[in-house]
């Protein structure tokens, strides 16, 4: 939660930045409009709760359910020979205790006999026995654990780091993501930004639940990891910025909220679905539902007045002014006609389509400070819940 928060506000400082650097070159500024035409009216009350902050809910989801897809179970032995034995007799017979706790047993050790040909019925264990590692692979345990990668792909005893490494590929896909779906911010609008995110999430998630071996898990669980916590981001700057100044720390606790609300539903959802396969699909599909949000997703004015697209962006401002019962100002209005008709050199129109890219997050000393900061931050979080977990 605190990376996400972290990216929220280099994000939010950012976007000041590019924005309004832009805004005043084109003489355009939202902070001074959003008041007249209202900082938070009935238009962003209605895209706040029905589409920007559900929005925020499968960041939660696709973050956590990787450490339910990889619980341990108690696990021993299999042992050839004993198959037809029930479980606590063959596990006091082949398999070695604790010399501290004759009831712990050895989770990585078997006795070892061979029996196959010995008389299993007749023989009684003997704690001087040798012991040899699992070569026959293991048992598990599953009366609360039925399904998860470690049983499905035996990562135990010395692969017993592997879930940790899938942690890892995960944490290791988020800073990337950021920069990757912070520059799509840029380039091609927070809306088509927002759903080439949302399509990446749904598509790992679906290629989660097919996993055949460790290692496709691991690199399916980067490409999610490539989406967070950028699908919880870019709902958080669309509503940041057609809010106005007064209502921004608002926006920014009722997507945290969301975000945790996301955290304690997957809880539920883990506690029916006990299959890793099913609950990778079961935590990725139903956002399929968020492609409707095609229809009722703004583009941000923001951003359109800085690309110079000032036709879209004053539809999306007159749609915004009408539904919260105001007008536009008569003066902000001849400014976009003006602005419309004048033509621009060839150089302009290029600054305006390519915009700014990941180095301008290098270019001020301000800017280094704070991505350089928030970057090691991550690194700094991601490290902690590796230590964790180990």
């Amino acid at each position: 939660m605190q990376q996400a928060d972290d990216y929220q506000r280099q994000d939010a400082n950012a976007v000041d930045e590019k924005t309004k650097k832009s805004n005043d070159e084109e003489g355009f500024d939202l902070d001074d409009l959003l008041p007249i035409v209202g900082e938070f009216g009935r238009y962003q009350k209605q895209l706040l709760w029905l589409v920007c902050l559900p929005a925020c809910l499968p960041c939660g989801f696709c973050a956590f359910n990787q450490l339910f897809m990889a619980d341990t179970p108690a696990h021993w032995c299999k042992v050839p020979g004993l198959e037809n034995m029930d479980i606590s007799r063959r596990r006091r017979l082949a398999i070695p205790t604790s010399q501290d706790d004759n009831e712990t047993y050895s989770q990585c050790t078997r006795y070892d006999v061979d029996w196959t040909t010995e008389n299993a019925s007749n023989s009684r264990t003997n704690s001087s026995w040798s012991v040899v590692p699992c070569d026959h692979g293991w048992e598990y345990e599953t009366s609360e654990v039925t399904s998860s990668i470690v049983i499905d792909f035996d990562l135990v005893c010395e692969r017993a780091i592997y879930p940790t490494i899938g942690l890892v590929a995960l944490n290791t896909g988020g800073p990337i993501g950021v920069y990757l779906f912070g520059t799509l911010n840029d380039r091609i609008g927070r809306r088509l930004s927002f759903f080439t995110c949302l399509a990446t999430l749904i598509t790992g998630g679906f290629l989660t639940s097919i996993s055949n071996s460790f290692w496709t898990w691991a690199a399916t669980r980067m490409v999610v990891g490539l989406t967070i916590p950028a699908i919880y981001q870019i709902p958080f700057i669309i509503s940041l910025e057609l809010v106005g100044p007064n209502y921004r720390s608002f926006v920014t606790v009722m997507t945290c909220s969301f975000y945790t609300m996301g955290l304690c539903m997957l809880a539920g959802v883990t506690y029916l679905i006990r299959d890793w396969r099913t609950l990778a699909i079961t935590t990725s599909a139903p956002f399929l539902l968020y492609f409707t949000y095609w229809w009722f997703l703004p583009e941000s004015p923001r951003w359109l007045l800085a690309k110079g697209r000032l036709v879209e962006a004053n539809d999306i401002l007159e749609k915004l002014a009408r539904v919260n019962g105001k007008e536009l100002p008569t003066s902000f209005t001849q400014k976009l006609r003006q602005r419309m008709t004048m033509s621009r050199s060839k150089s302009e129109e290029e600054r305006l389509r390519s915009g700014p890219g990941v180095l301008s997050l290098f270019k001020t000393p301000n800017m280094r400070l704070k991505t350089c900061l928030i970057t090691l931050n991550w690194c700094a979080i991601v490290y902690a819940l590796i230590r964790y977990f180990l």
